[in-house]
């Protein structure tokens, strides 16, 4: 049996996870859990790992079967044929989703770090200073300096 990839609608690997799972196909989605802030509360998010696709395991692959999924759009193809993806591929995925929920709570000055949520989402900046919980960043391609909570960034890998 092969692993192949599948292209999903937008926000919906997990509900086409579903469906193939009701129809006794055996399929995966990258995933993890991330801490996601609201104004009034702090909750924990099933988030896709890698946005947009879904993983199906076949004998042979029935292009009927992945339009069957009212929540995918096609097999992922290069030069025209379907990418076969080995079983390997799949367990060292899944092995890397398990340990990444490891996380470094402290900064130090030049750290490269991801600002994860606000305006300024997914931009890269330095460390420049660390104060209780808040940490100044220099945005060097936008040229300006930036005071955010700890809880906003990730270390850049």
């Amino acid at each position: 049996m092969s692993w192949f990839a599948a292209y999903t609608k937008p926000r919906s690997e997990f509900k086409a996870q579903d469906f193939y799972s009701k129809c006794g196909i055996v399929s995966y989605v990258p995933a993890f859990i991330e801490n996601r802030q609201w104004s009034d509360r702090l909750k924990k998010v099933r988030t896709p790992a890698i946005s947009g696709y879904i993983f199906i395991k076949l004998d042979k692959l029935v292009y009927d079967l992945v339009n069957a999924n009212p929540f995918t759009r096609n097999i992922v193809k290069n030069h025209g044929g379907a990418i076969k993806i080995t079983s390997k591929e799949i367990h060292t995925l899944k092995a890397c989703l398990e340990n990444s929920s490891i996380s470094k709570t402290e900064f130090i000055n030049g750290d490269i770090v991801y600002i994860e949520n606000g305006p300024f989402k997914n931009k890269k900046g330095a460390v420049e200073m660390v104060k209780n919980n808040t940490i100044v960043l220099q945005l060097n391609k936008l040229k300006l300096k930036l005071s955010l909570a700890k809880s906003r960034l990730s270390l850049a890998g």
